[in-house]
């Protein structure tokens, strides 16, 4: 009896064990998942949480755009001059400068034909020597094109940031680390240059500048879209132009009330990026996508869960994060196959070559057009505050048309129509830039008008395209790719001041110019894949891969006749 019941008490631990096997065998069975399936099954494709990592990385467009166009007002040319009447003598005709005082305004022109015959010291400017870099430094005459130095350094600096920022942010720091380190630079930068004794060193600054801020752009728009689901992309991307807008909005009301001192605008714009960088920047979260790509796998989940745990939302205990081409590979945390190749680049690469050639000649125009309408303001025959004000609130429109039409049209044909647009209204421009030209006493509201909407049109071009570049490449070249796009839209703005001081002498030639380029650039996009509704690749291989799977199942498909 003993030794039976011996078997019994056996053969029951021993079902027992095997039920405890299974129960641990199903336990750790993982399910293996990528960053777009436990975003959109498990986190939400867009909560509380990733609207809160939205705003807060949107903060940084504010002092992007304060830093780009802030040359609209510190570099503008002077209102007017006057004859000093203690420096009327025998040597000089009082008669002449004091007859033409009247008649001596701001316009190129009009300093060619009066200051530039003037003897040195007989003569001030209005509003004093320290409203403006032109007149305290004398940047006229012959030296006129010394003012436009400045600003195409600062957009030459901004290439040479881009592409480090987003080699920085792909394969070092990360995006958030490569975020706060673009802020402390554009700050210390910025003060800097308030403290310019020359117009040389003033330009080396500029340079310095657009080097610093470029990773601001780059880290927030990448940082937006890599944490929301595929649906959201398009208007998550336009948030950060909104920021964008109100830091363009908010110059000319700093800049009216120190119109007589262009260093303090520089030294008031240099504080947000302090504020930001201890306020805001360690509420951001790093992008889940990156630590994945890196082989951080269990940072990658924790950051899953807490965007989750803001939406009130819980993650499984068994979720693997796996890319998409690797999901048959198996590996552990740190495991080589969970890790993105790093050699792995675009130029070697011969479809994402091609791609990024096509959207790097896209964005040269682009750049070309956007920034250049605006730094044109001053050739305008309106009040410069007025006008920015005008052009940035053109911005409002621009952002919630181009939101409501990426929730339903195609990137590339709204890229195509929106540039093709900017082309059109601005050679329209030239009507009335004629008209305007023989009355030079009234403003010219028609011009205003077209120019506005013309804008408008290259802000929806410009807005697009950032995001388009976002979605045509993976998360292991991303800010590189958008990096690239960036540094193209800088080449095409470094170049545009040179037009801007052109079309001092000759307006209708820089808006000719504005509107061929972006017509051409429109054209270009035809060559580019659609995204809309395509998911966000993690590798360069996966991408591939998955697009050409992609391609054999339409061509697999019946026509409907």
């Amino acid at each position: 009896m003993e030794i039976k019941k011996e078997e019994e008490t056996k053969e029951i631990s021993h079902e027992k064990g095997d039920d405890d096997t299974a129960t641990a065998a199903v336990a750790e069975e993982k399910m293996k998942l990528s960053v777009d399936e436990v975003i959109e099954k498990y986190v939400g494709s867009f909560g509380l949480s990733q609207l809160l990592q939205v705003v807060l990385v949107s903060f940084s467009w504010v002092f992007d755009s304060q830093n780009t166009l802030v040359t609209i007002f510190t570099d503008a040319q002077p209102s007017g001059w006057r004859c000093k009447t203690s420096a009327i003598n025998a040597s000089l005709s009082s008669s002449w400068c004091m007859k033409d005082t009247a008649g001596g305004g701001g316009n190129e022109g009009q300093l060619a034909g009066h200051v530039c015959g003037l003897a040195a010291g007989s003569w001030e400017w209005i509003g004093g020597n320290s409203a403006t870099t032109i007149a305290e430094w004398y940047l006229i005459c012959h030296r006129k094109f010394l003012a436009a130095i400045p600003t195409s350094l600062f957009f030459i600096g901004s290439i040479f940031g881009c592409t480090f920022y987003g080699r920085l942010a792909d394969v070092w720091l990360g995006r958030k680390k490569t975020l706060l380190l673009a802020c402390i630079l554009t700050s210390i930068t910025t003060f800097f240059t308030s403290l310019s004794p020359n117009v040389w060193i003033y330009s080396f600054l500029r340079f310095a500048n657009g080097f610093a801020r470029s990773g601001n752009g780059i880290c927030s728009v990448v940082l937006s879209m890599e944490v929301v689901g595929n649906k959201w992309r398009g208007q998550v991307g336009q948030c950060g132009f909104f920021f964008y807008t109100a830091g363009l909005l908010s110059l000319p009301f700093i800049a009216y009330p120190i119109r007589t001192h262009w260093r303090y605008l520089y030294r008031i714009i240099s504080l947000p990026p302090l504020v930001y960088i201890f306020l805001l920047v360690p509420l951001v979260v790093e992008s889940p996508r990156w630590l994945l790509v890196r082989g951080r796998n269990k940072e990658a989940l924790e950051v899953l869960r807490k965007l989750a745990r803001w939406n009130r939302k819980k993650l499984p205990d068994n979720i693997d994060l796996i890319i998409p081409s690797q999901a048959t590979k198996t590996g552990s945390e740190g495991d080589k196959d969970t890790i993105g190749d790093e050699n792995e680049s675009i130029w070697t690469t011969r479809w994402a070559a091609k791609r990024m050639i096509i959207v790097m000649l896209f964005g040269f125009g682009v750049g070309f057009v956007y920034f250049g309408i605006q730094l044109n303001t001053e050739n305008l025959n309106f009040n410069l505050y007025l006008t920015v004000i005008i052009n940035a609130l053109m911005e409002i429109p621009a952002i919630v048309i181009g939101g409501i039409l990426l929730s339903f049209t195609n990137r590339r044909l709204l890229s195509s129509l929106s540039a093709i647009s900017a082309g059109i209204l601005c050679i329209l421009c030239i009507i009335f830039t004629t008209a305007s030209s023989k009355n030079t006493s009234s403003s010219n509201w028609p011009q205003l008008t077209i120019e506005a909407i013309g804008f408008m049109a290259s802000s929806i071009t410009f807005d697009v395209l950032n995001i388009y570049c976002v979605e045509l490449f993976p998360t292991n070249v991303r800010n590189f790719a958008v990096s690239m796009s960036r540094a193209s839209l800088m080449l095409g703005a470094s170049l545009s001041p040179l037009l801007v001081a052109i079309g001092r002498l000759s307006p209708s030639l820089s808006f000719i110019v504005f509107g061929a380029l972006s017509i051409v650039s429109g054209t270009l996009s035809v060559w580019l894949p659609e995204t809309r509704n395509a998911p966000l690749y993690e590798t360069l291989k996966q991408q591939e891969e998955e697009e050409e799977e992609e391609k054999r199942r339409r061509l697999r498909q019946p026509t409907v006749v």
